[in-house]
């Protein structure tokens, strides 16, 4: 017998010790999470909406659009991804204490928000891109 032939007895009759071999597909799926549109408005005065799903973050949601937020580093300590939050405030995640001391070491406004550590909640989100990926830090 081949080795093919013994890969395809031997997947038979795994399926068939599996009570016939449920497929991936019928396996229960998570449920979609809810999607809200969220609004960036850029440094320039233009604005651009997307769709962001339950928790995704304001960077990884700026992503989907045609000038995303910029961000400098992996673990949320270099403050490049600042936003203004301008409403929907609280259908964001709430500031944690690493976020708190990340924008204290980075001399950055308490008001301000990561955009890599806050979620999107809800619906009404509205924010302000201080860096635009790919263009010139602001100071």
């Amino acid at each position: 017998m081949t080795p093919f032939g013994i890969r395809k007895m031997i997947k038979s009759m795994l399926k068939e010790m599996l009570g016939g071999g449920a497929s991936k597909s019928t396996a229960p799926q998570a449920p979609e999470r809810p999607r809200w549109p969220v609004r960036f408005e850029l440094p320039d005065g233009t604005n651009y909406e997307v769709e962001a799903k339950e928790h995704d973050s304001l960077v990884l949601a700026s992503g989907r659009g045609p000038r995303p937020i910029s961000t400098g580093c992996a673990d949320g300590t270099c403050a490049t991804c600042q936003v203004i939050v301008l409403e929907g405030g609280d259908q964001l995640t709430p500031a944690d204490d690493h976020e708190a001391k990340t924008k204290a070491d980075n001399g950055i406004d308490p008001t301000r928000r990561l955009g890599c550590q806050t979620g999107v909640l809800g619906p009404g989100v509205v924010v302000k891109i201080i860096n635009v990926l790919g263009e010139e830090l602001a100071e």
